[in-house]
């Protein structure tokens, strides 16, 4: 039975800038000098050191749609690749433990609710009594409190509702991922490359925040990917494939 050696995957960015524009500028028995256009980096690769040619390049890009017709590119985003079991066992986990806090919360909420019913109810009745007499000091600090419990409730019911909804978001089953096989950051213009096995399926997972205004908009993928046997893909993450967007290749549905 004839054997094949691995072929050694040689590096196609800088690893100082990550530039994509290299050159081999010399070759010795075990090694090879490489050249950066960019930042001008020369550095030493040895062949020990690469990866086995089993690893393929998953490349591609990360933004959303900031108008109808044009898109924001999201730089720095850390995406890693988890293989499949271990991430559904986590999101299996996750979820159960979600329903689990979401049901205890909701019995919260509907006891607050209620509270927060009867609190309105004395506020209004207050009013009307301080409206019929301005003047009486006493009926007015009344109202006074009743408002204050009024408002003060009615925070406490958001807070529990905000809850709620940040066991439902791709937030969540951020706590606690499994480790990453593999993991890399986008550049400025959204890009990136991944090594990525060329057997099996993993998920990509990706978080990016960015600040609209005074709100903070928060995006989350959970996405399957498999090379299916080729040395390469292209994966692009963007609203179509968000966590809650609805897309067949979602780990999160």
């Amino acid at each position: 039975m004839s054997s094949v050696s691995a072929t050694p995957c040689l590096p196609t960015r800088c690893p100082a800038c990550k530039g994509g524009v290299i050159q081999r500028v010399a070759r010795a028995h075990a090694s090879v000098w490489f050249h950066c256009f960019f930042c001008q980096h020369t550095w030493k690769f040895r062949f020990e050191d690469a990866p086995a040619v089993s690893d393929g390049e998953l490349t591609g890009d990360v933004f959303v749609a900031s108008s109808r017709s044009k898109r924001h590119s999201l730089g720095l985003v850390a995406l890693s690749v988890i293989p499949e079991d271990p991430l559904k066992q986590h999101l299996e986990r996750k979820a159960a433990q979600s329903e689990l806090e979401r049901a205890n919360l909701q019995r919260e909420i509907d006891v607050v609710t209620a509270r927060l019913e009867r609190a309105r109810t004395a506020e209004d009745h207050l009013w009307k009594i301080q409206e019929r007499d301005k003047d009486d000091l006493r009926k007015a600090t009344a109202w006074s409190a009743a408002y204050n419990t009024t408002k003060n409730i009615t925070r406490q019911l958001e807070d529990l509702r905000a809850r709620r909804e940040r066991l439902i978001s791709g937030e969540h089953f951020f706590q606690d991922l499994p480790s990453a096989i593999s993991s890399a950051k986008t550049q400025a213009d959204g890009t990136f490359t991944l090594l990525i096995p060329r057997d099996g399926r993993y998920g990509i997972v990706a978080r990016a925040s960015r600040e609209l205004g005074d709100e903070k908009h928060v995006y989350c993928w959970f996405v399957w990917v498999s090379l299916d046997g080729r040395p390469s893909k292209r994966l692009v993450l963007n609203d179509e494939n968000l966590v809650g967007a609805g897309s067949p290749n979602s780990a999160l549905h």
